[in-house]
């Protein structure tokens, strides 16, 4: 008798309209907005990572198209110094920023991984006019090769690329190199989206 009294007891109280008003407003002031919060984090966490690599994809299909137009002869002869200038600027800049990003939100590993990137696209970059201290930027992209799955180039490969931009054959080693820059970066992109953002 007294566990039927019990239960009905229990059952009058939960059914109260206090006790249900009481939870409702714990739910709706804990509850919905953690839930909410938490959304609006992860969502925000998408805004960095799309924006981000949207921009690494951009700035860095610009630098090899360019280069390759340049080094290739295709921009006018008296533009092409300040088409040069230009990319040169462009790149170097965007990367700059672009690193400075990646190191606040995704930390000092990835960083470094993009600035050596970095330094591998503007030694790419700098090849394309025939002027510059050519053999001193090959060297520095042969030794980030093992980076550049896609870069299989072959030793008089390594070898025409400190020569003129004017040769077939240079043109066909630096197209080569461009496109294992290109998948370099997608695999950097990856990273990016793999990775936690700091502070979400």
């Amino acid at each position: 008798m007294e566990a039927k009294s019990f239960h009905s007891e229990l059952r009058s109280w939960l059914a109260s309209p206090l006790l249900v008003a009481v939870v409702a407003a714990l739910l709706g002031s804990l509850l919905i907005p953690s839930i909410t919060r938490k959304w609006q984090n992860h969502q925000k966490a998408l805004e960095i990572q799309t924006g981000l690599v949207s921009d690494m994809s951009q700035s860095v299909s610009s630098a090899v198209a360019n280069s390759r137009f340049i080094a290739a002869g295709l921009v006018a002869r008296p533009s092409s110094q300040q088409a040069w200038n230009d990319l040169y600027r462009d790149w170097t800049t965007s990367g700059a920023s672009i690193g400075a990003r990646i190191r606040a939100y995704f930390g000092p590993k990835v960083a470094n991984d993009w600035q050596a990137y970095t330094y591998a696209l503007t030694d790419y970059v700098g090849l394309s006019v025939p002027s510059g201290d050519r053999r001193s930027q090959v060297e520095e992209i042969y030794a980030y090769r093992n980076q550049l799955g896609g870069a299989k180039l072959t030793r008089p490969q390594w070898l025409t690329l400190a020569q003129s931009p004017s040769s077939g054959d240079f043109q066909t080693a630096y197209a080569k190199l461009g496109r294992a820059l290109l998948a370099r970066q997608d695999e950097l992109v990856q990273q990016v989206l793999s990775s936690h953002v700091s502070g979400f």
